[in-house]
């Protein structure tokens, strides 16, 4: 079973002092990245968030996003009677002494002073410890719902690339079938040229010689190594698929064995058909290499 990097959760709990929200999204990356935003009310607990995220999760980059939503009767700030009287006491002594006759002073202004009304607060209120309870109970159920997402886009991922792995390996079988007939054909239409020249010339040629040059040309020609490198690869590859855990970063490593292997086979083999065929294998390398970018 694969887990794919991409998923996204978001639960929430009605409480008598408001709604508290966790959301979770994740991408792909090459290591883990945990973001935690939750405000300055909460902040003291982004520390056991990303704790909780790192004990889940291997790889990819994972946004938390925590929502408090007093409800209306503690959203309401309560007035701190013994500062709003000091601030009153003060500004009626300046109005005083400006001499300008007026009694009338700026309530407005001075609820919005330091410390006249004071507003909720998680980490001043009684509600602290349940509301770090209830965010604990939150993230587990968001953890727990992010995995299930990312598993089951790891299945759909794992689908598409045993597909393409099957394609690639029908490629391959298909080559290997093909440069067995090119290099018998080669090797002799060679041999009928250089045979051609020295008649022409009135060469008498060393056979031991020619063969020896032969060969040497049939090794540059030779795949065989690279039919049975891939071969391997391929077994591995679907191995680590049958596996679990992190499995992202091996993958990617055997698809670039892969890839340098059925280049190197290309560059060798001559022939159109078998040319083709390369590059209809490099196609389905590449779109399981966008696939296993998403693996965990």
């Amino acid at each position: 079973m694969l887990t794919s990097m991409t998923g996204f959760s978001r639960v929430s709990v009605d409480k008598d002092w408001g709604t508290l929200t966790v959301e979770f999204s994740s991408v792909n990356s090459r290591y883990l990245e945990v973001f935690v935003k939750s405000g300055r009310e909460l902040a003291s607990e982004d520390p056991l968030i990303q704790g909780a995220v790192k004990k889940r999760l291997n790889r990819g980059k994972v946004q938390v996003r925590v929502e408090l939503s007093w409800a209306s009767e503690c959203r309401m700030g309560r007035i701190n009677p013994d500062v709003l009287s000091s601030y009153l006491s003060q500004v009626k002594d300046v109005v005083l002494s400006m001499g300008d006759g007026s009694d009338e002073l700026p309530l407005n202004g001075i609820l919005g002073l330091p410390g006249v009304l004071d507003l909720p607060s998680a980490s001043s209120s009684s509600m602290k410890d349940e509301i770090s309870s209830v965010l604990a109970d939150l993230t587990d159920r968001g953890l727990d719902e992010l995995v299930s997402m990312r598993e089951i886009e790891g299945e759909k991922l794992l689908d598409d690339i045993s597909g393409c792995l099957e394609d690639y390996q029908a490629i391959v079988s298909k080559i290997g079938s093909l440069w067995r007939g090119c290099a018998d054909n080669a090797f002799e239409s060679l041999r009928e040229r250089v045979q051609a020249v020295a008649d022409r010339f009135e060469i008498s040629m060393d056979e031991g010689r020619l063969a020896q040059e032969m060969t040497v040309i049939a090794d540059k020609w030779d795949i065989s190594e690279e039919l049975s490198r891939t071969d391997s690869h391929i077994g591995q590859f679907k191995k680590l698929l049958d596996e679990r855990g992190p499995r992202g970063r091996k993958l990617d490593f055997l698809l670039q064995e892969m890839n340098r292997e059925i280049n190197t086979m290309g560059s060798k083999v001559a022939d159109a058909e078998v040319r083709w065929l390369v590059v209809d294998g490099k196609s389905l390398l590449e779109r399981i290499r966008e696939q296993v970018q998403n693996v965990e």
